[in-house]
């Protein structure tokens, strides 16, 4: 018995792994007489249009259609094109709060992709709906002209003192990035947060592109709110500008799912799988945002003191996102 078990066990495994075989290349012929491949993204163009080219090298008997679109826009555009019932999207990469509410109106189809598994549970769903494939990773930043290194904020809670009154910017719309923080410390020590930093006479403005420029060019001392590739992206053109891996690093999520009576569902399966591999992570992780497959390191990490953890916006949050909304507009006076 003792010698049997060990053998049953070795061939269990071997029609295990010869079923996986059968069924990835079921799904390669399938996608192959497809063809086509068809992706919303909410991340931005190049990246997209990289991982595209990425997925097309490896696959090159289909070509993707990558479609750059906002991810409140897409939200609409995917539930007007179900209720017409003409569908155009295979695989959609959404922010994870406008996801959600996409979610919740049954668009999306459940696939148990084989590489889930290399993701941490709170990256995915237990019935195979949805996976967050990656996040831009929140920080605070400063241009060092203007911030010397003895100067340099060590928190968020740093930056309610009166030597930072004047200097912020923040983004109009941060109640994510709020949302996370509440999450991480409580309602009421956030609460407390927010209410000091609306005395700061703080500039608003919209857009962490425009936010972190506006920065590099020396208008304020401090983004409040950055995103890290963004400011990284800014460093390799010279610009002044550092960020710091503020406790917490909220990840602001991606979520990705592959879309009911899609036109090509074997590609789509595939292009999620890829997304999802070790090789495509890889990918995304090159194009500067935090990946969480457990087998991948993130280079946007590399300058983050050892052990730095990523804390991830979880979709649960998603049904208050307007209530979170609502109070970031209120407690920092906003109209």
């Amino acid at each position: 018995m003792n010698r049997i078990l060990p053998l049953l066990l070795s061939a269990l495994s071997l029609i295990f792994l010869a079923s996986r075989f059968v069924a990835a290349q079921a799904l390669i012929d399938g996608a192959k007489k497809e063809g086509q491949v068809v992706f919303y993204a909410s991340m931005e163009a190049v990246s997209a249009q990289r991982i595209a080219a990425a997925f097309e090298k490896k696959y090159p008997f289909i070509k993707v259609d990558a479609t750059r679109i906002g991810s409140e826009r897409m939200a609409t555009r995917l539930v007007a094109e179900a209720q017409a019932r003409k569908v155009h999207a295979d695989v959609v990469q959404q922010s994870a709060f406008d996801f959600y509410g996409v979610f919740q109106k049954g668009i999306f189809d459940s696939y148990f992709s084989p590489e889930r598994a290399a993701f941490p549970p709170e990256y995915r769903d237990d019935k195979g709906f949805w996976t967050m494939p990656a996040s831009t990773i929140n920080v605070l930043a400063y241009n060092k002209k203007m911030v010397t290194s003895a100067d340099v904020p060590k928190s968020f809670f740093d930056l309610t003192e009166p030597r930072w009154k004047g200097q912020l910017l923040m983004d109009d719309n941060e109640s994510k990035w709020m949302a996370g923080m509440i999450q991480y410390y409580g309602e009421a020590k956030i609460m407390d947060l927010m209410r000091k930093l609306a005395i700061q006479d703080i500039q608003f403005r919209v857009g962490h592109s425009l936010l972190q420029t506006l920065l590099a060019a020396g208008e304020r001392a401090v983004v409040v709110v950055a995103f890290a590739n963004g400011v990284d992206r800014l460093k390799k053109e010279s610009a002044p500008i550092e960020w710091i891996s503020a406790e917490p690093v909220i990840g602001l999520t991606f979520g990705m799912a592959v879309v009911k009576d899609a036109p090509h569902p074997n590609s789509g399966r595939l292009f999620n799988d890829y997304m999802l591999s070790r090789e495509g992570q890889e990918v995304i992780a090159a194009a500067g945002y935090y990946v969480p497959r457990t087998d991948v390191a993130s280079p946007i990490l590399k300058e983050a003191p050892p052990r730095t953890k990523v804390v991830p916006l979880p979709m649960s949050m998603a049904p208050r996102y307007n209530e979170y909304f609502q109070i970031y507009r209120k407690v920092m006076g906003l109209k």
